[in-house]
């Protein structure tokens, strides 16, 4: 979660687009912001995966749901909706598209303008922000769940233990490459832009390869014995897909016909993508196997740190991208003052209100 704060702390000064940009940009803000891109939401999806299993050990199938409901939906509909997204498409409005009215006279324009009735992941929802991730989340706990109640049966079970002796052989967990592969070069040349079907499938593989780790204790010592092979397999890609990006101009997000460079593309960005998630894992199997008061404290803290923290950092943007500073005092002041803003939030109301806890998706 930290490393996505930082991530979008940093969003100001790329030379991609974002809901409010600073005057000055920097390439290597921007290859910062790849580096970051390349692992951390595939990390959440997986660790989420995870998190499926140890859930479904305890829950029916609808408890499971209902949970996710809870969790997820109810965030995203009551305080994403109402209250932190509406700001992020008024900062937009105003920095990009010239709107000089006043922020309540964009607010009912958000609900007017921005229901998806089109046929992809966001049908039903508001223009998301950084909430789409709950609504991603939502669709894969419900849509994965039938191979995650079949990979809870006996024959499952036996798929599961071919998979983990495979894991065992050297270079065995770069089988989980194949499907991650295959989804981004079937789907990408079809599904151009962000939060696609493509970007759910891709998604979805992570999340399934989360809820198999936790089954049998091979896959992390296999994550374990190839940690520093992925760290140099990691870099590699991330040099690979900064250069066709930077210097050869490939936009991946531009949707394309299945090109030579469209291909090398997606294998590229694929093995780094799960070559950082295998170096994640690793490091934190061999170094914070462990249990302590700050770590609860912070696994509780994480929802309501996620559904709040883009909507801070753009808050504190706001006012802080216009000052004539240089890049590293405007990011340490920005994310300072929103990090702390953002806890003093949960910390002296979310926490302690039951109501409020409700809708951040907490438990009561």
């Amino acid at each position: 979660m930290l490393a996505v704060f930082f991530f979008h702390n940093a969003r100001f000064f790329d030379i991609l687009g974002w809901h409010i940009k600073n005057a000055e940009q920097s390439m290597m803000v921007t290859l910062f912001i790849v580096l970051l891109a390349l692992w951390t939401m595939p990390l959440f999806f997986l660790l989420s995966g995870v998190g499926s299993w140890y859930a479904l050990k305890t829950r029916s199938s609808g408890q499971y749901l209902l949970d996710r409901v809870k969790r997820l939906l109810i965030p995203l509909y009551t305080v994403g909706a109402f209250v932190l997204l509406p700001p992020q498409l008024y900062w937009e409005l105003v920095t990009q598209r010239a709107w000089t009215d006043s922020f309540w006279t964009s607010y009912p324009l958000y609900f007017r303008r921005t229901l998806n009735l089109s046929p992809s992941p966001m049908f039903g929802s508001f223009w998301p922000g950084h909430l789409w991730f709950l609504k991603y989340l939502f669709l894969l706990s419900l849509f994965t769940l039938p191979l995650l109640l079949y990979l809870k049966s006996e024959s499952g079970q036996r798929l599961i233990e071919r998979l983990a002796c495979w894991s065992e052989f050297r270079g065995g967990i770069f089988l989980f490459l194949i499907p991650l592969a295959l989804a981004r070069i079937c789907l990408r040349g079809f599904f151009g832009g962000e939060h696609t079907w493509a970007d759910l499938t891709e998604y979805a593989v992570f999340f399934v390869i989360g809820y198999l780790i936790p089954t049998n204790k091979r896959f992390t010592e296999g994550f374990k014995r190839h940690g520093w092979v992925c760290l140099v397999l990691g870099i590699a890609g991330f040099g690979g897909v900064s250069f066709m990006s930077i210097e050869l101009r490939y936009s991946p997000l531009a949707g394309e016909s299945f090109s030579w460079i469209y291909l090398l593309f997606q294998i590229v960005w694929s093995i780094a993508s799960w070559s950082w998630v295998v170096f994640v894992l690793a490091v934190g199997a061999k170094h914070l196997n462990f249990n302590s008061k700050v770590l609860a404290y912070a696994n509780e803290a994480v929802l309501p740190f996620y559904i709040l923290h883009q909507t801070i950092i753009l808050l504190a943007g706001w006012y802080v991208i216009p000052a004539r500073m240089s890049i590293p005092l405007k990011y340490l002041i920005i994310s300072t003052s929103s990090f702390v803003v953002i806890m003093a939030l949960y910390e002296l109301f979310i926490k302690r209100i039951n109501a409020v806890r409700f809708i951040f998706g907490m438990r009561l």
